[in-house]
Formats: C-alpha cells, structure tokens, sequence
C-alpha cells in the first residue's frame, strides 16, 4: 500500500510556471518529480512540469485566472 503527503496547492498564476512545494507552509522537497501528481482544473497532469529541489516548473502550459489546482500530492515508497 502506497502513503503519500497532500502538498499545500498552488495559487496559479497567468504571469507564472514556477512554483515553491510547500507542505503545512514549510518547503517541501519531493523523492522525485515521478513522485509528484497533481490535477488542474480536474486534469491529471503529466509530462508537463520539472522538480527541482522544492521547485516545481510547468512547461508548455499557460494558466490564466480561473485555471483552479485540484490538489497535489507526494506518494511515498510503497510500504
């Protein structure tokens, strides 16, 4: 059975790709991005963003002021 950590969702921004992980307002740095899912506006998203530390990048995406984060999660090993 996989764990995972609910991750503080991101405000989206239409002048922004990159963003801080956070978790509880802490920084949050990740296994991996492969470690990393995340919705915006009810889209599972994928192929789409790099991790870099507790940065998170999206690519080849624009956001404008109504895109909405569903959630975005950290799944841990599996126990």
């Amino acid at each position: 059975m996989a764990t995972y950590d609910t991750l503080d969702n991101l405000i989206l921004s239409s002048s922004q790709t990159t963003y801080n992980l956070t978790k509880d307002r802490f920084a949050f740095t990740p296994a991996s991005e492969k470690n990393i899912i995340c919705s915006i506006n009810g889209v599972v998203q994928s192929g789409n963003f790099t991790v870099l530390g507790s940065t998170i990048t999206f690519t080849n995406i624009s956001f404008s002021s109504s895109d909405k984060m569903d959630y975005i999660m950290h799944i841990r090993t599996a126990l």
